[in-house]
């Protein structure tokens, strides 16, 4: 059995969840990343995670429906991703035959299952302790960083490292690696592969809601 702590992570990387045992939901409304809270200060490649991390406490002390959760949250997760970047990396090379107006509602879905995923894996009631180590270091591409933080559960303790990636907007996280190495990106290639085919994204869009319906409803 997985601990607490590996269990939460595992769940944030959509490791846990088989979206084809869930009906359609009604969606959570977040509001649109426009109307999204000021920015974290971007001076540190920590400040992100760290406000990142504060959110999700809050949203475990929180008593809030699932959707006001998910509208607490949804601010710190545009503060600390470059979701775009996410996306496109975890789609690969077939994004770019993705047409734009495909991509766009991709993005939207993308976004609401990410934020959905964490409300549903922080839910009230969890005892997550969540530590920021205070220096980044560099990662293996020029000019990014990476933040290490660790989230303990019950006793036991994850290691979860985000790769920064300075942006216009500030630092930004391209990439999680948990465990130190399991990344995210990758493991979020290989669940939507099945959803794609040249040029066509909409079984992808479909996959992402049924997710955020199962996450939901867990």
């Amino acid at each position: 059995m997985m601990s607490p702590a590996f269990r939460s992570t595992a769940v944030c990387f959509g490791l846990a969840v088989s979206a084809a045992l869930w009906p359609v939901a009604a969606s959570a409304q977040i509001q649109p990343a426009s109307e999204a809270a000021p920015s974290v200060a971007a001076g540190s490649p920590t400040a992100p995670v760290s406000a990142l991390y504060a959110a999700l406490g809050r949203v475990e002390h929180s008593s809030a429906s699932f959707a006001e959760r998910a509208r607490m949250l949804a601010p710190s997760i545009d503060n600390a991703f470059d979701l775009q970047t996410v996306l496109q990396n975890s789609v690969g090379l077939r994004y770019r035959t993705i047409p734009e107006a495909q991509k766009a509602e991709l993005l939207n879905q993308f976004r609401q299952f990410t934020v959905a995923r964490y409300v549903s894996n922080f839910a009230p009631g969890g005892n997550d302790t969540f530590t920021v180590d205070p220096a980044a270091t560099p990662a293996a591409i020029p000019g990014e960083q990476i933040v290490h933080t660790h989230i303990t559960a019950n006793g036991s303790t994850t290691d979860v490292n985000y790769v920064m990636r300075q942006t216009a907007a500030g630092w930004r996280v391209v990439d999680v690696l948990l465990n130190g190495n399991i990344s995210q990106v990758a493991v979020q290639r290989a669940d939507f592969s099945s959803g794609l085919s040249s040029g066509d994204a909409s079984a992808l869009i479909q996959s992402l809601k049924k997710k955020i319906a199962a996450f939901q409803g867990g």
